[in-house]
């Protein structure tokens, strides 16, 4: 658990980022197969054009980095069932040697940011003044696709890996008929973990396919364009849930009211014991 906790931390904190991130650009997407804008509406618009573009490419990034992780963990966890459990130094290098691609690719889109070429006056479009940024032109449009492209790939893999994993605990108890009972039980909750989690890639496969129905423009409508980012964040969101739900450390530390009505239950039957072991004492010393 002391490994599952350090896996978990990293998760949770690309999570936070990714989330806060998306509340700095606020991003609305709006493509018609030829063109693509981006129009962000958060905090980043009293920054400029290059902090909002700056701002959107690297929550992609955070977003690719969660899937990538996520590859990481079920991995990590085959290595300490048939392995050797790993330092957590070694996870904690391992997450910020795989975050150095992603970074590094994000930040040579954003080195070729131009202000001439990549915006756009928000009257040409009809918009008024609540839209004060609009980003286009090839450099937009192009990294605008790769980045899907590559969440859509990470997304695979990761579904890829949950099948491989899933077989392997399931049958980790037959194959390995002397472990202890807790370590059934803790395998069993891995299994429910996983489970859980692969879930959160169809949210990056539902928003791609919304960005792909607008791009072959099979459908038109304008909450579509608000869509894609708030499908993007349904991941970082529930994600904590697989940990809150399934692993018992964590499912006490949030179920508050009912550690305190157990202790109680324990309180009530440890002073029943007592009240009936004096009564017996004394019902012995009357008798004698």
């Amino acid at each position: 658990m002391r490994l599952c906790s350090v896996i978990i931390t990293i998760k949770t904190a690309t999570d936070i980022m990714t989330s806060l991130i998306n509340a700095f650009v606020m991003m609305r997407i709006v493509t018609d197969g030829i063109q693509v804008f981006l129009i962000p509406s958060g905090p980043c618009i009293y920054f400029g054009p290059v902090a909002c573009y700056a701002g959107h490419m690297f929550m992609t990034c955070f977003l690719e980095h969660n899937l990538i992780w996520m590859i990481c963990s079920y991995v990590f966890r085959y290595y300490i069932l048939y392995v050797r459990d790993p330092k957590a130094r070694t996870l904690l290098l391992t997450a910020f040697c795989l975050s150095i691609p992603s970074f590094f690719h994000m930040t040579i889109w954003i080195s070729f940011f131009d202000l001439k070429t990549n915006t756009i006056a928000p009257e040409a479009l009809g918009l008024d003044e609540s839209y004060p940024i609009v980003l286009t032109g090839p450099l937009i449009y192009y990294s605008t696709l790769t980045v899907h492209v590559q969440l859509a790939i990470t997304a695979c893999l990761v579904l890829l890996t949950y099948i491989w994993l899933r077989d392997v605990l399931l049958n980790y108890s037959l194959r390995m008929g002397g472990v202890t009972n807790d370590t059934k039980k803790l395998n069993r909750v891995l299994v429910k973990i996983i489970t859980f989690q692969v879930f959160l890639p169809t949210f990056i496969f539902l928003g791609d396919t919304i960005f792909a129905l607008q791009y072959s423009e099979w459908v038109e409508h304008e909450y579509l364009d608000y869509m894609i980012s708030l499908v993007f964040m349904c991941s970082p969101i529930f994600s904590p849930f697989s940990y809150m739900l399934f692993v018992p450390h964590y499912r006490n530390f949030f179920a508050i009211k009912r550690e305190r009505t157990d202790s109680l239950a324990l309180e009530h039957r440890r002073d029943s014991r007592m009240k009936r072991t004096i009564v017996s004492i004394t019902n012995g010393t009357v008798t004698n």
